[in-house]
């Protein structure tokens, strides 16, 4: 019996108490939620910086050329009705919260721009040229990266505060990404002072995890500007060979990828709350994913199915009318406690170094 108990109790939590733990956590830590809502009022009632002008210009030129063949001229007529859409819509200080994994979350990210606020029409900034939106996404880009890490690295320092691994049962200080492979974080540098040692100053701690999440989202921004572009070439020479070709190669390829980025699911809990380094992180990440495949989709389909179902419902009030503020403070505890239990999942599946 008591053998039985032990085993039950150092059981991991499940997706269900992994959930209940995160936002066990955001009730013990309401003031989460203040960047999120932060960065929606600032979406909401500030200035929206549009692509109208530069996109009208860019439909114009297109517009303008013969087109190639008569057969695809109401297809261009409907590209540029998109490009123009898109334009008009698009705000580009939602690249503020467009960061995946590492983002601020946002309920008004893709609100039209010149949209009507409670305060008026919105101020509208007009990008006219590549090069001022270059400029704009060089700023903004850095901007939100920083945003996003202090985001999940507050959330990371609150669930070690709340959930001390030294304090859980023994057999959940260990699981599935800790028995996958000693030699490879012993080759990470994990054997000299590091971010869960304690001798290392808590801003230097801080400042080390910033540097190893930029170069993770550098090598990622990095790698699919490699990809991307190899991945267009493949399906245009398959789609050249035959179209039921090139469409099984995209839909296997997007499939292929989809899988692929999926195992980098972990690596900003690895980074921030486990204070691992970057190699260690995905590795872990990856061998997480690969030996609990099962129970971290689950997670993942719970969270997608509550996020948009939930978000659909914050959306419903009118812009103009002060009730949108009761759908940004529900979207913004929602996300975090969320993004909490995905925390809490990588914390009780690997052991977090204090």
């Amino acid at each position: 019996m008591d053998v039985t108990t032990r085993e039950e109790t150092a059981r991991p939590l499940g997706v269900i108490g992994c959930l209940t733990a995160g936002f066990d956590v955001l009730s013990r830590n309401l003031w989460l939620i203040l960047l999120p809502v932060l960065l929606d009022l600032f979406l909401w009632l500030g200035p929206q910086l549009s692509l109208a002008a530069l996109m009208g210009r860019f439909a114009a030129f297109v517009a303008a050329q013969p087109p190639p063949d008569p057969g695809v001229v109401p297809q261009l007529e409907q590209a540029i009705e998109l490009l123009n859409l898109f334009g008009e819509q698009f705000n580009v200080l939602s690249v503020l919260s467009a960061l995946p994994l590492l983002n601020v979350p946002s309920l008004l990210a893709q609100r039209a721009a010149g949209m009507v606020s409670p305060l008026g029409v919105s101020r509208v900034l007009l990008i006219d040229s590549v090069w001022t939106l270059i400029a704009w996404g060089a700023l903004l880009a850095p901007v939100g990266l920083v945003l996003g890490f202090l985001y999940v690295n507050s959330l990371a320092g609150r669930i070690l505060a709340v959930r001390r691994p030294e304090d859980q049962p023994e057999g959940q200080k260990g699981g599935a990404a800790e028995q996958g492979g000693q030699a490879a974080r012993d080759g990470d540098g994990v054997s000299a002072p590091g971010l869960g040692s304690r001798s290392v100053p808590p801003s230097l701690r801080g400042a080390m995890k910033l540097v190893r999440v930029f170069l993770f989202v550098a090598l990622g921004l990095v790698a699919a500007m490699v990809a991307v572009p190899l991945w267009t070439l493949v399906i245009g020479a398959a789609l050249a060979i035959a179209q039921p070709l090139g469409f099984l190669v995209w839909a296997l390829s997007v499939g292929m990828g989809a899988y692929l980025a999926l195992h980098l699911l972990f690596v900003i809990p690895s980074l921030v709350l486990g204070g691992r380094g970057l190699l260690r992180a995905v590795w872990e990440s990856f061998v997480l994913i690969h030996t609990q495949f099962s129970s971290v989709m689950g997670l993942v389909l719970l969270v997608l199915v509550i996020y948009q179902g939930l978000g659909y419902v914050w959306s419903l009030p009118p812009g103009d009318s002060w009730s949108l503020l009761v759908g940004i403070l529900g979207n913004a505890c929602v996300a975090t406690g969320l993004t909490a239990a995905t925390f809490v999942y990588y914390q009780e599946r690997v052991s977090a170094e204090g």
